[in-house]
């Protein structure tokens, strides 16, 4: 069996990226191009601000989760220091 080795693909560089707008400004024209571009901008920020509401979402979770550990670890604490056996008086008596 034989593999393939691909080129690794990168970005694009100057020149690349001269070819592109070009291409662009041919197919969508110079009227259209700035809308393009805007209609690109907001998508961006709406992707961005999604992201960062999930991230809130998370963190969230993530403190209610600790705040639920920390809340259970503190009650068994306290249930650990609670004598196990008979009362005071008890143990006296003897």
């Amino acid at each position: 069996m034989t593999t393939t080795a691909y080129p690794a693909i990168g970005l694009p560089g100057g020149m690349e990226w001269f070819w592109i707008f070009l291409i662009f400004l041919i197919l969508f024209g110079a009227a259209a191009l700035p809308k393009l571009f805007r209609s690109l901008g907001k998508s961006v920020r709406e992707f961005k601000k999604a992201q960062e509401g999930l991230y809130d979402e998370i963190d969230k979770a993530d403190r209610n989760d600790r705040a639920h550990d920390e809340n259970a670890a503190g009650k068994a604490s306290v249930e650990d220091r609670k004598p196990s056996g008979p009362g005071p008086s008890s143990s006296t008596n003897a």
